[in-house]
Formats: C-alpha cells, structure tokens, sequence
C-alpha cells in the first residue's frame, strides 16, 4: 500500500476498518483521531503521488495524533511512499 493510497482508506473505509489497518502497520489510531484525519484525506489529490503529502497536512496530522504517535504514523507513510 502506498502512502496516498493509505491515507485514500480513510475515505473509503469505516473506522474500525482503518484502525485495524493502522494497528497491523504498528500505529495505534482511536476512533476520534481516525474521524480527524479523514477531513486530511479528503484533501488527497494525485499531484500527491508526485510531490508527497503536503507539509501543511502532514503538520495538522502531527497536532491531530500528537508527536509520539505521529512519528509512528510518518513512519508507516514514508515506508509506503516509494
């Protein structure tokens, strides 16, 4: 799964679903911070695939899920990303 397509889940799949998706990549997700992200990943657009999630974003996740388990989550997108 690609970084894109990983955040494109949030769209299309019901909480418990990405929460299950998140934790089996090692990123443990509450039903509110899923329910947060999901506004980011509506902003999801294909120029993404060839300049990366903006910064802009990335920054709202980051306040969003908190340092710690952001780290874990950019991790996760970045290992995905290439």
């Amino acid at each position: 799964m690609r970084a894109v397509e990983i955040w494109e889940s949030l769209l299309s799949k019901p909480d418990k679903e990405v929460i299950k998706i998140a934790r089996y990549y090692g990123v443990e997700l509450t039903i509110d911070e899923v329910r947060q992200l999901r506004p980011l990943a509506e902003q999801a657009n294909i120029t993404w695939l060839v300049t990366g999630i903006p910064k802009s974003v990335l920054k709202e996740a980051e306040r969003i899920l908190g340092p710690k388990k952001f780290r874990q989550y950019k991790k996760l997108l970045d290992s995905y990303s290439s």
